[in-house]
């Protein structure tokens, strides 16, 4: 959602009095309710469903109630996400050219695998016509959001403009991850290095990630994990002087607020979805079986061994020449 941002601001700018809605999952529904360049959210749960296909027929339906003149298809690969506005007869349907979905299209662009996501949904756009040179991302937290993390920060000892780290433990995919170890392991030297308050940021499930660390980790550590509603963590890491992360929805919200961030990569390609912009840093190993896109690894003998092969070393050197 993050990464669609520029696409979705520079169709607002082309259509500034055009009502736009977004078709989305249940899961974003929230978030993106409050994006700057939405007018409605409307929600396709079908995963909430018991009929797929009564699912689809309700989403159709209200799709075609809202007599949409154009639907841009910015999903990549969603075959889905074309039948709808064709079933609901949107005269005008554009999007990327794949897994047939072309036919259901009325314009089509290849889809290429060959740039930053962030590109990949604004080529979809150079079929209007429209400008597409302003890539900059944005998060839409508030000042209120804004000031309940500085009062949070406080009760947890760190005075206003105190520089600290941030770090997120968690992701979506298993093959993601770096191990908890390696993490407290990397943390430990650096706190023995900078001496730096350390701050743990993500969502309630990656509490147990949180403790796990906390136990491991001969640190001092202030665990937020679960503390924030999602623009707060915005806030939260736009706080933060540098963010250390894995591969991650959190680390694109610390791209698109300017923090500088170190990511982890494994299974997936950093050209296609490392931190959008400069001043970040990615640390990846070659390995001969990324990027895989796999989120379950299927080596025997070392598994992961994408992330595996990353040491604390690394993460150390990395941080310590960034901080």
């Amino acid at each position: 959602m993050v990464l669609l941002t520029p696409a979705l601001r520079a169709l607002k700018r082309a259509y500034p009095q055009s009502r736009m809605d977004l078709l989305l999952r249940p899961l974003v529904a929230e978030l993106m309710a409050k994006h700057p360049y939405v007018d409605e959210v409307i929600v396709d749960s079908k995963e909430q469903h018991r009929s797929r296909l009564k699912s689809l027929q309700q989403v159709t339906r209200s799709v075609q109630q809202a007599e949409f003149d154009l639907a841009v298809v910015l999903h990549p690969t969603s075959f889905r996400n074309a039948l709808i506005p064709f079933l609901a007869r949107v005269p005008e349907r554009i999007g990327a050219n794949i897994n047939g979905r072309g036919i259901l299209l009325t314009e089509t662009c290849s889809n290429r695998r060959d740039c930053h996501e962030v590109h990949r949904y604004l080529q979809v756009l150079e079929l209007l016509g429209i400008d597409t040179k302003d890539t900059s991302l944005e998060f839409w937290h508030t000042d209120v959001d804004r000031q309940a993390v500085r009062q949070m920060l406080t009760e947890n000892g760190i005075a206003p403009n105190e520089r600290h780290i941030g770090v997120n433990l968690g992701t979506t995919w298993q093959t993601k991850r770096w191990e908890v170890e390696k993490f407290a392991a990397a943390l430990t030297q650096v706190q023995s290095i900078i001496n730096v308050p350390i701050v743990l940021t993500g969502h309630t499930s990656d509490t147990a990630l949180g403790e796990a660390l906390q136990r491991k980790v001969k640190a001092s550590v202030i665990n937020l994990i679960g503390a924030t509603t999602l623009t707060q963590l915005g806030a939260l890491i736009e706080n933060c002087s540098l963010y250390l992360t894995c591969d991650s929805g959190p680390m694109h919200i610390a791209a698109a607020v300017g923090t500088p961030t170190i990511a982890l990569f494994g299974p997936t390609c950093p050209a296609r979805h490392r931190p959008y912009a400069e001043g970040h840093c990615v640390i990846e190993k070659r390995v001969p079986c990324r990027p895989c896109y796999k989120p379950t690894c299927k080596l025997k003998k070392s598994p992961n061994l994408c992330m595996t092969e990353i040491k604390p070393e690394d993460v150390v050197e990395t941080i310590i020449q960034a901080f």
